[in-house]
């Protein structure tokens, strides 16, 4: 019963998100919604920042399983090295389109006087995997194709967590490479899902596809 309840609340608080932003969330206006007094949310829910976290983690978590999916079906797949580095932003960018909110949760504005919880790091660090895996892979193998340039010791320590954790024995020229790509891919699927592609690319699907392309021939994996 209590996930039951607990799962209505947060599909009320999905709603609330959607139409009133994440800054305006109140546990009181949800409660009555859901017919609650709001003394009796707060046994799920200890505060408006529980909820947000609640919030932020599922859809993480969310986005992290589809992006590891579609990963999971390039890599066991005969397509190129090329076709495995697209099909984890593909499959960002089609989340985003089909939840903008909760995409503008995770990665658009941050709420003011609200820190995301330790628990996000699990999924963010899942999602990241998943877009870098054919990077590692490429690089294990010996099929990067670009030299890798100097990089100096303070930038090496700056990505070093990255470098560690996610691609390690990688040098940090490559490290710095697929941390651009990353940056720009979120970057990229923000500017459209935000509205700025307006009047200004046409065609904001072939720009995407044609972009990851062009990252994923920077950090030198072949086609």
């Amino acid at each position: 019963m209590r996930d039951e309840v607990t799962r209505e609340i947060l599909a009320v608080a999905g709603t609330h998100l959607a139409q009133e932003g994440a800054a305006a969330l109140s546990l009181r206006s949800i409660a009555r919604e859901l017919g609650m007094a709001p003394s009796a949310l707060y046994r799920y829910f200890d505060g408006r920042d529980a909820l947000l976290s609640a919030l932020i983690v599922a859809a993480y978590t969310s986005l992290a399983d589809e992006v590891e999916l579609a990963a999971d079906v390039a890599q066991a797949g005969t397509g190129t090295v090329g076709a495995q580095w697209s099909a984890a932003p593909l499959a960002m960018r089609s989340w985003a389109l089909a939840r903008p909110h909760e995409w503008g949760l995770i990665f658009g504005s941050p709420v003011p006087g609200y820190r995301a919880p330790e628990e996000t790091i699990v999924p963010y660090t899942r999602l990241v995997a998943a877009l870098l895996r054919p990077v590692v892979v490429a690089h294990r193998s010996g099929r990067l194709t670009a030299e890798p340039d100097n990089a100096s010791a303070a930038m090496a320590a700056a990505v070093a967590p990255v470098r560690d954790t996610l691609m390690p024995d990688t040098p940090t020229a490559i490290v710095l490479r697929a941390l651009r790509a990353w940056s720009t891919i979120i970057g990229v699927i923000s500017l459209e899902l935000f509205g700025h592609w307006r009047q200004a690319v046409l065609d904001p699907a072939l720009f995407f596809t044609e972009t990851v392309r062009a990252l994923g021939d920077q950090i030198g994996l072949p086609r």
